[in-house]
């Protein structure tokens, strides 16, 4: 009898298998939460929709950055961009790891200072949904809303919301905002999650928060039209998102679509004679080469609301031709027209990198997949290879990996030979004698690299099974898995004990990508240790300094926690930098040495 358990999270189900697969936190670095502090402050309506293209929070709006803005999780949205509340912090680690039954306070979401002095009939309002894709929040977890007092500075509880257990779809939170102790300037509100806090737990998306004066309670409808879904992979429904650049484009490895479907929504109360919209302009790039531009499109006018609705846009016929080298695919594809709403999130952009790898993800994990109650266990993937010679080698595979307590993962990586139904695994043909380790992310969905021992020649084979075989000593091993792909039944994934292969029972992708030909250019990127500079003050106020060990020119960028670069310099020895102006709390400092890199954690008081 075989053992398949499947974990939501915290919530457990029985059948059979051996798979133990959880949603967890993806990556990133062991850091406690922290604030960006701002001294500015806003005068309403305070509006944000989350559909910009970081996955932080604005820091013109927001003062922390717990939460992860995202379309992976949300259900059903209606728009794109949701801000996501669980138990990991703004690298996507959890709290504390391995804690998954005590609750305690997780992600938050708190406003810079609001302007209400005169205000009157001030209502927040907010979208909110449980879990999503995730894994829903118990009656023991809670969504909370906090209002700050200036007056006298303090924080108290207007309005929660508990879970039950389920997913449902979005609903709407409409909080008068009352009391002369909040309607001064330096007013603040905060969302914020009870639940476990040792990773993608308990989980509450929100959209569409709105802070606003002479409003009433009815004045909850959104009223706009919105894209309500990112923009479709590139390579449309087929199982490759990515594939080797000098492979030709009419290999059956990858059939990119004639056209793209782009899904939006009226929202809210129909105008009179309803929106005109244009619908369909697009950018496609290669390499930041304009391939095509189109802005003539049709005017579409209807007063379907609140509602699905779709429209196509060609492939330029001159898009991913001939390739001479790895290639990157930027699209922008938007509509215009009658003006409402929020305008950003009339736009979406797509995304292809055409280097040496296959992936079957679209880059980003929901879960996390692994193998429980078994020593020694393997998992495998196929992966179609007809297309390549012997020149194209597999040289190794990048994987993204869940980070879910402080343990080490231990694993060797493998190759298999179709099995002779050619339906499973077969005859071992590759095993490496190295044994790899996990490494911790710095931001979610990072991969990792790690070569084979030597290249394997894999042109006689049309099809392979490439994965890896668990040797941790006590700990089990979990890789990504993005949840929203659905592969075809051919191109099924395959676990075992090390005596038998069971096909796998959850669908999605592994975020486990095989390489060919040549080693990623980041392998080649030397990181080295903080020590060969010295950043000093650290916390400072109005200026820092960096100094290197070597009398070499470096480079120095300062970067905020979205990686926006907000000062840089070049020079030799030692380069000071006035920071005065930049808020208070945590950034980064970059430097650039003899093509080597480091990163130093730095703190604005």
């Amino acid at each position: 009898m075989r053992l398949y358990l499947l974990v939501f999270f915290g919530a457990c189900s029985i059948a059979q298998a051996q798979v133990f697969e959880q949603t967890l936190p993806l990556s990133g670095a062991t850091t406690a939460p922290f604030s960006i502090e701002t001294t500015d402050t806003l005068n309403p309506p305070f509006v944000d929709d989350f559909s910009y293209r970081s996955d932080r929070p604005s820091t013109e709006l927001w003062s922390d950055q717990d939460v992860w803005i995202n379309d992976a999780m949300p259900l059903f949205q209606n728009s794109i961009g949701v801000a996501t509340f669980d138990g990991c912090n703004a690298y996507g680690k959890p709290y504390q790891p391995g804690n998954i039954t005590t609750n305690g306070i997780s992600d938050r979401l708190t406003s810079n200072y609001i302007n209400l002095q005169g205000a009157a009939d001030v209502w927040l309002s907010f979208q909110y949904q449980r879990a999503g894709r995730g894994e829903a929040p118990s009656s023991a977890d809670s969504l909370v809303v906090s209002f700050y007092s200036p007056e006298d500075s303090t924080w108290t509880q207007v309005w929660g919301e508990k879970g039950t257990g389920n997913a449902d779809a979005f609903k709407t939170a409409m909080i008068p905002v009352l009391g002369n102790q909040y309607l001064k300037k330096g007013f603040r509100f905060r969302l914020a999650t009870y639940g476990a806090r040792g990773g993608a737990y308990d989980v509450w998306n929100v959209d569409y928060v709105q802070l606003d004066k002479d409003r009433n309670p009815g004045d909850s409808v959104v009223t706009e039209p919105a894209f309500a879904r990112p923009h479709p992979l590139l390579l449309g429904n087929g199982p490759y998102t990515s594939w080797p650049w000098w492979l030709s484009m009419s290999n059956a490895i990858a059939n990119r679509p004639n056209t793209l479907t782009f899904t939006y929504r009226r929202l809210g109360t129909v105008p009179s004679g309803g929106w005109s919209l244009n619908l369909g302009q697009f950018r496609w790039e290669e390499n930041g080469v304009l391939i095509q531009q189109q802005t003539a499109v049709p005017v579409i006018t209807t007063t379907q609301h609140d509602q699905d609705l779709t429209f196509d846009v060609a492939v330029p016929s001159g898009a991913l031709g001939t390739l001479s080298g790895p290639t990157n695919v930027t699209t922008k594809v938007w509509f215009d027209g009658s003006a409402a709403g929020t305008r950003q999130n009339d736009t979406v952009h797509g995304t292809l990198e055409l280097d040496n790898y296959l992936a079957l993800d679209d880059g980003s994990a929901e879960r996390a997949y692994g193998i429980d109650n078994v020593t020694g266990s393997r998992v495998a993937q196929k992966f179609n290879t007809g297309g390549l010679g012997s020149n194209d080698s597999l040289k190794g595979v990048s994987m993204n990996f869940a980070w879910f307590r402080d343990s080490v993962y231990s694993f060797r990586l493998a190759v298999w030979a179709p099995a002779d139904s050619g339906s499973a695994p077969g005859a071992l043909i590759y095993l490496t004698d190295s044994v790899y380790q996990h490494s911790d992310h710095w931001n979610r969905n990072d991969f990792f690299h790690f070569a084979l021992d030597s290249a394997v020649d894999i042109s006689a084979y049309s099809s392979v099974w490439i994965g890896y075989v668990d040797v941790s000593a006590a700990t089990t091993l979990y890789v990504g898995l993005d949840q929203e792909r659905t592969l075809p039944n051919a191109m099924q994934r395959y676990y075992g004990d090390g005596f038998n292969w069971y096909p796998s029972l959850e669908p999605g992708a592994l975020l486990l990508r095989p390489f060919f030909r040549y080693t990623p250019a980041d392998m080649a990127v030397e990181v080295t240790s903080a020590a060969a500079f010295q950043v000093y003050p650290n916390p400072s106020t109005h200026m820092v300094s960096v100094a290197s060990k070597k009398m070499d020119s470096f480079d120095v960028a300062f970067l905020n926690l979205n990686g926006q670069v907000l000062l840089q310099a070049s020079g030799e020895g030692e380069i000071e930098l006035d920071i005065s102006a930049v808020p208070r709390g945590l950034y980064l400092i970059r430097t650039l040495q003899n093509g080597a890199l480091t990163y130093t954690k730095w703190m604005k008081i």
